[in-house]
């Protein structure tokens, strides 16, 4: 006999989870929001208690969908009764607080309408608009389909910008046959609708989870030839994404259960329902992905009755997922050095956004390849700022734990290796990481570099060719530091502004202080000590820079915050706020959600001959 092995021990849960899963469901014949958790999306239980209780129309919550959008705002829609010829609407930011909830008369006008069913929201990414969309059976509608056996439900759409004006209903789907409970994803450049088709109850022949492919979320639709599951009493389909596979859900309503199945491909399904336990009682539900933080928050939190008007959060300024930037001005030009992020910080290369006003940002390409263009180091490609001096554009940057220099003789690059070898280099004797480079030049010519991870803040001198160190480090105490310092002036007094907390955690924040000198030491006020932090849906807000609009008093702050609708540590923003002073020069603390800029505004045009090189 084989001896027998200690099973392996678990592995230890991640600090910060970007997500966890949730669920959302109705009991028995629809009393409300009820919502379920899942670290893995297979272990599901029960948060027990209902979070929403329906208002309007029948007063029924039947078949709730919910989405998160770009803006961080879940809405959430479902059935509101089985005769009416609308939907229920409401959002939410932290899925406890909800806005007043709205009866969406679609089909109210429609002569014959019979139902409206199974709402869903999806959101699309070329038109930048939501789209809505739900089952109806209309008596003299699709004929040929018409049945005595079954009803004839069809998918209808409307598309929608703000939740309050609505295009006409259309058809979105005809498979040939009646359907109900219509979800949509995207994959990789096609979409995905996935719908049950319609039961002859009479003659107990259960109608098919089928599946329809379009290159626009619009539509056409072109039918697959095979079911996704058939011969079961299956409805209510949903759909996650959990790492490379797609996992389908499906709510087999008379046995009280689901079924679950898992693809890499959309050709071969795998059964897995066997490992998969959700939660007792649960019916037609969506699965989707919650920050963790906000997750944990709803197990404690008591659902309000009163409703709140759920503020967004403003646009990114540039695309994609991007982090630690560094704004500055070149000419009458701004510039965005950011990281760009890529899964557990494994960035190979840098890139530059412009702009002539702060509003309209435009990608200038890559400027550094660190995997190609470096001799000691290939990999971790960080936190990247831009300084000129005598017409030389000189980009600091770290790489495998070191800072390093390049040049230029344009801010758009390309910069090239300086030295064959780190400027600052890892562990060169100083108490904290050797990372976030910030360079600085004083009035008097002057030129610093500012940098570290930890306790402490670091200081070095530079001498006049930008990429030589001169004399010792020096330490700066700032309170709470943990890094990307950032050293600006301002009516004759230093400010340093440094970043708190660790970048994977929703607190994530800003801290400042003033000094009399750019070494230090550094006064930090009693009150208003954070100026940036988390804020309803924007959290992970700091790794910040300053810019001052040339020739004015003035300032904004470009910082990154986890991405939207779905972030974390590694897939973040970069977000634009103003900066104000008080008369006495303090900073004032900044919101996240306050989008320093209206749609249609100008923005901030540099004046000629304000702008430096």
């Amino acid at each position: 006999m084989a001896s027998a092995q200690a099973p392996a021990p678990a592995p230890a849960k991640p600090k910060w989870p970007m997500s966890t899963y949730l669920f959302t469901s109705f009991q028995g014949s629809g009393d409300g929001l009820h919502l379920s958790v899942s670290d893995d999306g297979k272990a599901w239980t029960d948060m027990g208690k209902v979070f929403l209780k329906p208002t309007v129309g029948s007063k029924l919550m039947r078949d709730p969908h919910i989405l998160r959008g770009p803006d961080g705002v879940f809405r959430m829609v479902w059935t509101t009764g089985w005769k009416d010829k609308g939907i229920g609407y409401s959002a939410s930011t932290d899925l406890v607080h909800w806005s007043e909830q709205k009866y969406l008369p679609f089909l109210e006008g429609v002569k014959g309408t019979n139902n409206a069913w199974a709402p869903e929201t999806v959101y699309d990414e070329v038109g930048k608009q939501y789209i809505i969309t739900w089952s109806s059976d209309i008596d003299g509608r699709f004929p040929k389909t018409k049945s005595t056996e079954r009803m004839n439900n069809y998918t209808y759409f409307v598309t929608t910008k703000d939740f309050v004006t609505f295009s006409a209903p259309k058809v979105l789907i005809d498979p040939g046959f009646d359907h109900i409970d219509t979800t949509i994803v995207k994959d990789g450049k096609r979409y995905i609708a996935v719908f049950k088709e319609g039961d002859k109850q009479k003659t107990k022949e259960w109608g098919a989870v089928r599946w329809a492919t379009a290159d626009k979320i619009t539509g056409p639709y072109t039918l697959m030839p095979t079911p996704l599951v058939s011969g079961q009493r299956a409805e209510g389909p949903t759909l996650v994404k959990v790492g490379t596979k797609t996992r389908l859900y499906v709510d087999y309503y008379a046995d009280k259960r689901y079924g679950v199945y898992e693809t890499t491909d959309w050709t071969t399904w795998t059964d897995v329902s066997y490992d998969v336990a959700v939660a007792k009682g649960q019916r037609h539900g969506t699965v989707l992905s919650a920050p963790a933080w906000l997750v944990k928050n709803l197990e404690t939190a008591t659902p309000s009755t009163e409703a709140m008007t759920p503020v967004p959060a403003p646009p990114p300024v540039l695309e994609g997922y991007t982090a630690d930037p560094s704004i500055r001005v070149f000419g009458d030009t701004y510039y965005i050095y950011p990281t760009s992020d890529k899964p557990n910080w494994q960035t190979t290369d840098f890139s530059v956004w412009s702009s002539k006003n702060l509003v309209d940002w435009k990608n200038q390409g890559m400027i550094l390849d660190v995997a190609h263009g470096l001799t000691w180091a290939k990999i971790q490609a960080w936190a990247p700022d831009v300084i000129e001096r005598n017409g030389t554009y000189y980009m600091y940057f770290c790489a495998e734990g070191n800072i390093g220099v390049a040049t230029s003789k344009s801010p758009k690059g390309p910069f090239k290796d300086a030295l064959g070898k780190p400027l600052l280099a890892k562990g060169t004797g100083i108490q904290t990481n050797t990372i976030d480079p910030y360079p600085f030049i004083d009035d008097d010519g002057q030129a610093y570099l500012y940098y570290g991870n930890g306790k402490l803040g670091n200081v070095v001198k530079q001498k006049a060719d930008m990429i030589t160190v001169d004399g010792p480090v020096h330490t700066i105490e700032l309170k709470d530091h943990r890094e990307a310092p950032v050293v600006f002036k301002r009516g004759g007094k230093y400010y340093f502004m440094w970043s708190i907390d660790d970048a994977r955690s929703p607190d994530y924040r800003v801290g400042w202080g003033v000094a009399d000198s750019p070494l230090g030491p550094v006064t930090t006020p009693t009150e208003g000590f954070i100026v940036l932090q988390k804020h309803g849906v924007a959290v992970g807000t700091a790794h910040h820079s300053v810019v001052n609009v040339p020739g004015t008093d003035r300032w904004y702050v470009a910082y990154h915050r986890h991405a939207l609708p779905e972030g974390g540590g590694y897939q973040r923003q970069t977000v634009l706020a103003k900066m104000e002073f008080t008369p006495e020069g303090a900073i004032k603390p900044m919101d996240p959600l306050a989008a320093p800029f209206k749609p249609g505004d100008v923005g901030e045009p540099i004046k000629k001959g304000k702008g430096r090189p």
